[in-house]
């Protein structure tokens, strides 16, 4: 009886193990963790409020929209899902072998029937569960690096829709003021033309004139409303959403510019590309050395006999599956495979993200200059163009016609440095997504 005594505490100690071993793996990432690190990421000097409702309550800006987009978008909570999945794959590593029990009845002519059963635990694979969640644990963090740099994106992503948003509205608003001066210079046109002082060639171009800035105005607000709705899309608002933008003008560039020295080393350093890749690669390769391990080792199960031929007979048992003829090939194969991969994706990253740092430093440095350029200089000589020419026409040395198209001209050349404001705030974003561990995708 001692014998089976040791015998048996040996066995419940080896099964509370087990246990144990199985109740490691803690709960999943939650959604607000995977929030604080991405916000950890992307500088933002907004309210900390997840309350969409009360975001939309308020006129936004570029960071409470992206907020509000973290908060509602439903894509979010697809890609938080994806950790449930991972995390399925950690508990299904850690798993501990359920105990095997066979029994067998035999029936004597005479005399009680002998009984047999056979209870066993598989050994092996509680041996291997540390090589297995190694691996899990591996895949869970890439999976949640990879939900984190989701959410970065769809910051930035929001930001840079916010920006051409902005760019829609000022843009509209200068071509109505074209439509403005156009439909105005036309209506004289008509009226001089009457009175026989205009030639129908002047008349004719008066009116041109006026029809183009029409249609301008039209393929403004069609872009104004689809900037819009792209907006309220990655907001994962409901078409039709209302909400208001806390200032539809772009902002000037800012006295100091982003520092662009070493940008290539710190998109490196800080790149979650290259972690979720170097993760996976980890997680591959530890499951490739179980699937070798495993192949090796015959898996051995271990457990308790019991017999009864009259009196009862208990003791050990054991049963072996020799690996004599498959090994783990097929697994380890698959497992080294994704090393590989994981390998060289992490090596084209590497260029990937060293060629997007400079092009985005120089594309930000030239985005600022030509910025600059027509706000210091072009404006200034367009508005005096347009003074000049308000006084020789208060002199009656400049026609009317004149007057219009130097407004014209000073209206055209503000739309054009609209336009530049947002390829460099959107250039901006581009190095401001890059220092938080991104490359942007094109969606």
């Amino acid at each position: 009886m001692r014998r089976e005594s040791l015998f048996f505490g040996v066995w419940a100690r080896l099964a509370l193990a087990a246990l144990t071993a199985s109740g490691c793996a803690a709960d999943p990432p939650s959604l607000a963790s995977v929030r604080s690190s991405a916000e950890a990421r992307v500088d933002s000097t907004a309210p900390h409020d997840d309350d969409a409702a009360k975001l939309l309550a308020g006129p936004l800006t570029p960071e409470t929209a992206a907020r509000v987009a973290v908060a509602d978008n439903h894509a979010v909570q697809a890609a938080y899902a994806r950790l449930g999945v991972a995390h399925g794959e950690l508990v299904h590593a850690l798993r501990v072998p359920n105990p095997r029990a066979d029994g067998a009845v035999r029936f004597r002519k005479s005399g009680s029937p002998d009984i047999e059963i056979l209870a066993t635990i598989g050994l092996s694979d509680l041996a291997f569960l540390p090589l297995r969640s190694a691996a899990a644990e591996e895949s869970l963090e890439a999976e949640r690096l990879a939900v984190v740099a989701f959410v970065v994106d769809l910051a930035f992503d929001v930001r840079e829709a916010f920006v051409a948003y902005q760019a829609a509205e000022q843009i509209l608003e200068l071509d109505k003021s074209v439509l403005a001066a156009t439909q105005a210079a036309a209506d004289a046109a008509a009226h001089l033309h009457e009175a026989g002082n205009l030639t129908d060639l002047d008349l004719a171009n008066e009116r041109a004139f006026a029809e183009e800035a029409r249609v301008a105005v039209r393929r403004a607000e069609t872009a104004r409303t689809e900037a819009r709705a792209h907006l309220s899309e990655l907001m994962g608002l409901a078409p039709g959403a209302e909400w208001t933008a806390a200032t539809t003008r772009l902002p000037e560039p800012p006295a100091e510019e982003l520092p662009l020295e070493h940008l290539e080393q710190r998109a490196l350093a800080r790149s979650l590309d290259l972690t979720i890749a170097k993760r996976r690669a980890t997680a591959a390769d530890k499951r490739a050395t179980a699937a070798e391990v495993e192949g090796l080792v015959p898996e051995l199960r271990a457990g308790v006999s019991a017999r009864r031929e009259g009196d009862w007979g208990i003791g050990p048992a054991a049963t072996l599956e020799v690996p004599l003829f498959y090994q783990g090939q097929g697994l380890t194969e698959v497992a080294r495979a994704e090393r590989r991969e994981q390998s060289e994706l992490g090596a084209s990253l590497t260029f990937t993200i060293r060629t997007a740092a400079r092009t985005a430093a120089e594309r930000l440095t030239a985005a600022r200059a030509n910025a600059v350029e027509y706000r210091d200089v072009l404006l200034p000589l367009r508005q005096r163009v347009l003074d000049e020419s308000e006084l020789q026409y208060n002199a009656m040395a400049l026609g009317v016609f004149q007057l219009l198209a130097a407004k014209r001209d000073e209206v055209q050349t503000a739309r054009a440095y609209v336009e530049l404001l947002r390829e460099y705030w959107t250039a901006r974003a581009e190095v401001e997504r890059l220092e938080a561990g991104r490359l942007r995708v094109v969606r």
